[in-house]
């Protein structure tokens, strides 16, 4: 990400001294980004109902509003300031469609798309060459999904980011609101616990 190049430090400046195009250009860059990170996050039952494209439309909008905030006050860099707006949206979003019931929330959670989750499973695992080690991944993508279930929204988020987007453990601190050092410890816990809960599961090569 290039929250603190001097391009992106420019177009802010622009953006607070009242260009809209600065804004449009800045959002413009990390629009495909965005994508990505809600297309991760949003519920495959939302499929129907939802398109990422209007997600991520929605996180614009509100950028847009909430852009004098946050050049008052910019506590991330800019891409990662928009993707916990999405992160938000999307959060929002499942708990209107989904959990509108209190009984039923936290019930059949699912994390990751079908295709995301066979990707980050071959992240956990490691890539491999041969088709088998191919099916293998594929066949641990269902009971990742079945573990990642059974853990809180800030644990699957840890993993994710770091494994699935990438992202630094300062990213992912400042993501989740919490210090680099409670980042890094809440990690390593929630994967001990995921490869607990796959071994549980039959993945006895669980990283």
């Amino acid at each position: 990400m290039d929250a603190g190049s001097d391009s992106t430090r420019e177009l802010l400046e622009r953006a607070r001294a009242g260009n809209p195009a600065a804004f449009e250009e800045l959002f413009a860059r990390h629009r495909e980004q965005l994508r990505q990170a809600v297309a991760l996050r949003l519920d495959r039952r939302l499929a129907a109902r939802l398109d990422v494209s209007d997600v991520v439309q929605e996180t614009y909008l509100e950028a847009a509003r909430r852009l004098p905030e946050y050049l008052e006050r910019s506590a991330m860099p800019f891409a990662l300031w928009l993707r916990w707006l999405a992160r938000e949206r999307v959060l929002t979003l499942h708990r209107q469609h989904l959990f509108a019931d209190k009984r039923a929330a936290g019930r059949e959670v699912q994390p990751l798309p079908v295709d995301s989750s066979a990707q980050f499973a071959a992240g956990l695992v490691g890539p491999g060459p041969s088709p088998s080690q191919a099916v293998a991944a594929l066949e641990l993508a269902e009971r990742l999904r079945m573990a990642l279930q059974q853990l809180d929204e800030e644990e699957r988020e840890l993993l994710v980011g770091r494994h699935f987007e990438q992202l630094s453990n300062r990213e992912l601190a400042q993501l989740l609101g919490i210090s680099e050092a409670a980042a890094n410890k809440r990690y390593i816990r929630a994967l001990r616990r995921l490869c607990g809960i796959l071994q549980n599961l039959g993945v006895s090569d669980a990283p």
